[in-house]
C-alpha cells in the first residue's frame, strides 16, 4: 500500500441535495472548488492508500469549501425510464456557518412552459449540513419553516422528481462509521471508495439504508459518486457528479443526476447560471428569523 501526498488544491461536492450533491441539489446542490494539480495527470493509477491517509482525505472532503457565498439558478429535469422529459426550475443559495455548509432552495413544482398557479409561492427549503444535519421547509412565504422529520425525510420534497431532504442533506458524509473499499474507476476518473454506516437506530438505519459507498476523485478528493445501500447491500438510488464548469474564478459541479435503481428514473440538476464569491446575512440561513430570499442582481450572474 501507498502514502498519497495530499495536493495542494481540493474539490469538494455536497447536497443536497440536492449538498441538490450530490450532491448540496440537489448535492445536492453541489459546489466544489478546484484548481489544476500535478496528481490530475496520475488519476489513471489505481493506487491503494492506507487508514491514515484515508481518514485525512475523508477529513479534507468534509471540511473544504469554495470562496465566498454563492447563488445557483437550476433546471430539475425529471427522466422517466419512459416518457417525456419533465423540467423545473429553482435557485440555491449556499453559505456556511460554525455547524458547516448550509443552503436555502426556492423550487417552482409547475413545469417549464408551463403557467404559475396564481398566488403560489415556491416551495422553500433550508438544509443544514454538518454532523448534526436538519432541514426545514415552508410552501408559503407568509408561513413559518417547519422542521422535517421522521419518515418525512425520505419523501421527494414535490411530486415529479426524485429528490428527498435525505438527499440534501447528505448526512452520510459526517458518518462516523466507516470502512475503505479501495480505488475503481467513475466514468473516466479514478475514485477512492469508502463505505459509511449509519448509526444502529438512527433515522437512516430505520428506513432500510444500511450503508452508503462514496467515490472521491483520487486526485482533487472530490465527491465523484455516493450509492445509497438498502438490505442485503442492494443499491436503492445512486448520485452521480457529471460535469464541472468554471465561473468566476472558481469551479462548480455544473450537472448532476440521482437515479433510483428501482424504477430506473433519474432527476437530474442543471446549473443553468451561478455567482460565486457572494456575502449573504447569515439570518438568511435561520428558519427563525423569517427573512426573505436574498436578491441578487443578474450583472452577477454568469449565464452557462
Amino acid at each position: 500500500m501507498y502514502l498519497i501526498k495530499p495536493p495542494t488544491f481540493f474539490c469538494r461536492l455536497r447536497s443536497a441535495v440536492f449538498g441538490f450533491a450530490a450532491a448540496g441539489l440537489f448535492c445536492a446542490c453541489v459546489p466544489c472548488a478546484a484548481k489544476a494539480s500535478p496528481r490530475a495527470e496520475r488519476a489513471d493509477r489505481y493506487e491503494v492508500i492506507d487508514l491514515v491517509e484515508g481518514a485525512k482525505r475523508m477529513a479534507a472532503f468534509r471540511a473544504l469549501r469554495l470562496e465566498g457565498d454563492f447563488c445557483f439558478k437550476f433546471q430539475l429535469e425529471q427522466k422517466p425510464r419512459r416518457g417525456k422529459t419533465t423540467r423545473y426550475n429553482g435557485i440555491m443559495y449556499g453559505s456556511w456557518n460554525s455547524r458547516g455548509p448550509v443552503s436555502r432552495f426556492l423550487l417552482y413544482p409547475e413545469p417549464v412552459g408551463q403557467a404559475a398557479v396564481v398566488g403560489r409561492s415556491p416551495i422553500e427549503l433550508i438544509v443544514q449540513n454538518g454532523a448534526d444535519s436538519e432541514v426545514w421547509m415552508r410552501r408559503q412565504s407568509t408561513t413559518p419553516f417547519t422542521r422535517i422529520e421522521d419518515g418525512a425525510l425520505f419523501e421527494p420534497v414535490f411530486d415529479g422528481v426524485l429528490y428527498t431532504p435525505f438527499d440534501l442533506q447528505m448526512p452520510f458524509v459526517y458518518w462516523d462509521d466507516y470502512v475503505y473499499q479501495g480505488p475503481a474507476r467513475v466514468s473516466t476518473r479514478i475514485g477512492q471508495r469508502f463505505l459509511l454506516k449509519p448509526a444502529a437506530d438512527s433515522l437512516a438505519d430505520q428506513n432500510g439504508i444500511t450503508g452508503v459507498r462514496i467515490a472521491l476523485d483520487d486526485a482533487y478528493y472530490a465527491l465523484l459518486k455516493a450509492e445509497v445501500l438498502g438490505e442485503g447491500g442492494q443499491l436503492r438510488s445512486s448520485l452521480t457528479a457529471e460535469r464541472l464548469k468554471k465561473v468566476q474564478g472558481q469551479w462548480i459541479v455544473r450537472e448532476v443526476s440521482l437515479k433510483d435503481a428501482h424504477s430506473r428514473d433519474a432527476t437530474d440538476f442543471i446549473v443553468k447560471a451561478a455567482s460565486v464569491g457572494l456575502i449573504f446575512d447569515g439570518a438568511v440561513f435561520d428558519p427563525e428569523a423569517g427573512l426573505p430570499a436574498p436578491e441578487v442582481s443578474a450583472a452577477l450572474f454568469d449565464v452557462l
